[in-house]
C-alpha cells in the first residue's frame, strides 16, 4: 500500500507528530503481518479431502514435505508421517510371531514382509521355495530356516528372527549335530540340472575363471504387490562361503543373487540387484566379503594367490560353523570360511505393481564347502531410487 505525501500546510510541530504515529502505525502492522507469518511457517497447513487423505506441509516451503494419509498406504519408515492413518507415526509392522514353521510365507512373514495383497491391497501375493530360476520343484527342507540368531555375534535386524538359506544346512554349523564345519560341504545330489540359476548366473568376478554348472541352489520366490506410495524396497543380507580362503577366484565361485523383475526396474528387463561397486555379483570373490583372517594366503587351489586384507577380522563368525579354524593356504591357520557382513540391497518398482523376486544362493561347480545367506528387514521406501548395494550406517 501507498501512503499518501504529508500535507504540507500542516504546522511543523503537527507534521512531525503525524509522522511518528504513522510510522509507529507501520511498524505494529509490518510487527503483526511478520509474526503471522512466522506461525503460518510453523504450523502446519492441513488439507482433508472427501475421502479422509489429509495433506500437510511442514517446514519452510524450500523442504516441505507432503503427507498424505490413507488406510490402504504402507507406512514408510522414516518418513515423519502416519502415511497409513492408524493414528501412529513409521510403524511399519513386525510379524515374526506368525512364523512358527519353515514355509516359504512364514519365511517372508520372517524377514519384514507382514501385509498380504488380499488383504491390504499390496503386500505378498505368493511365496515358493523352489530349485531355482525357472523351475518349480522343492528343494530340501534342510536348506531354508528360521532363526533367533546366526552365531555368537550377529543378531535379527528386525523383528525376533533372520532367514537363511543354504546350500548345506540353514543353521548354525552344517548338519543335524550342530558342530560341523561348512567345509567340506554337503552335495544334495541335484547337481546340474538345467534352469536353476538366472540368465547369464553364474557370472564371474573380474579375471576369475568360472564353472558354468550350479548345484544345490534354493531359492525363495516372492510374488509382491507394492504399495501405491512407495517407489522401492530394500532388504538386509549377509553371505556366508566357505569356498575361502582356499578357493578365491577359482571357478568354484558359490553365490547369492536378488532377480528382481518389475516395471519399475532397469527398464523392465529382469535382474540382479545386488553387487559390489563394481559390479561384482555376490560371491567369496565380492569387494564388500571382509569377514575373515587377516594376513593369510588365499586362493592357493587357483591360480591368482594373494595375502587378505579382511578388514573386519572373523569376530562375527564365531559360532556360525563358517568360523572353525583349521589349515588354509599352505598349511596356514585361519577360518574354514569368510562372509561379507550385513549388506543392503534396494531397487525401485512402479508403485502399485505386481512383480517377483527371486532370492538365490547355489554351489557352483560341484556341491562341495558350502555357503549360506542370511536375509531379514525387508521394507518398503520411498523417493528417488537407485539400484545399489551398500554397508548399513550403523554396521562397520
Amino acid at each position: 500500500m501507498r501512503l499518501r505525501p504529508f500535507d504540507r500546510r500542516l504546522p511543523t510541530t503537527q507534521s512531525s507528530l503525524l509522522s511518528r504515529n504513522v510510522l509507529v502505525s507501520i511498524a505494529v502492522v509490518t510487527a503483526v503481518g511478520l509474526s503471522a507469518c512466522a506461525d503460518e511457517e510453523a504450523a502446519p497447513r492441513r488439507k482433508t479431502s472427501k475421502n479422509g487423505t489429509e495433506r500437510f506441509r511442514t517446514g519452510d516451503t524450500s523442504t516441505a514435505v507432503v503427507c498424505t494419509r490413507d488406510p490402504s498406504f504402507y507406512d514408510v519408515p522414516g518418513d515423519n508421517c502416519d502415511n497409513d492413518d492408524d493414528g501412529q507415526i513409521d510403524n511399519a509392522p513386525t510379524c515374526d510371531a506368525d512364523a512358527t514353521g519353515n514355509t516359504a510365507s512364514e519365511f517372508a512373514h520372517a524377514i519384514g514382509i507382514c501385509d498380504h495383497a488380499n488383504g491390504r491391497g499390496f503386500g505378498l501375493v505368493s511365496a515358493a521355495f523352489t530349485q531355482g530360476y525357472g523351475r518349480s520343484d522343492a528343494p530340501r527342507d534342510e536348506q531354508h530356516g528360521l532363526l533367533p540368531k546366526f552365531g555368537n555375534v550377529l543378531r535379527p535386524r528386525e523383528g525376533s528372527k533372520l532367514g537363511v538359506l543354504s546350500t548345506g544346512y540353514a543353521k548354525e554349523f552344517n548338519g543335524p549335530g550342530g558342530t560341523s564345519s561348512f567345509n567340506p560341504g554337503i552335495s544334495w545330489g541335484n547337481m546340474g540340472r538345467p534352469g536353476a540359476a538366472p540368465p547369464g548366473y553364474p557370472k564371474p568376478t573380474a579375471d576369475c575363471p568360472q564353472a558354468e554348472a550350479v548345484n544345490d541352489v534354493v531359492d525363495l520366490k516372492l510374488t509382491l504387490t507394492a504399495p501405491k506410495n512407495v517407489s522401492g524396497f530394500r532388504f538386509d543380507f549377509n553371505f556366508h562361503s566357505s569356498e575361502w580362503p582356499a578357493y578365491i577366484c577359482t571357478s568354484f565361485n558359490d553365490g547369492f543373487v536378488a532377480w528382481l523383475s518389475a516395471t519399475g526396474f532397469n527398464g523392465g528387463q529382469a535382474d540382479n540387484i545386488s553387487f559390489d561397486a563394481n559390479k561384482n555379483p555376490v560371491s567369496v570373490n565380492n569387494g564388500f566379503f571382509d569377514r575373515c583372517t587377516p594376513n593369510v594366503v588365499t586362493g592357493c587351489q587357483g591360480q591368482s594367490q594373494g595375502v587378505s586384507t579382511c578388514a573386519a577380522g572373523p569376530a562375527e563368525l564365531a559360532g556360525t560353523g563358517f568360523g572353525l579354524e583349521g589349515t588354509g593356504c599352505p598349511n596356514e591357520w585361519a577360518t574354514r570360511g569368510g562372509a561379507t557382513g550385513w549388506l543392503t540391497s534396494r531397487a525401485a518398482v512402479t508403485p502399485g505393481e505386481t512383480f517377483t523376486l527371486e532370492l538365490m544362493i547355489y554351489d557352483v561347480g560341484d556341491g562341495s564347502l558350502d555357503s549360506s545367506v542370511l536375509i531379514d528387514n525387508f521394507q518398503w521406501i520411498g523417493g528417488n531410487i537407485t539400484t545399489s548395494t551398500e554397508r548399513p550406517n550403523d554396521v562397520k
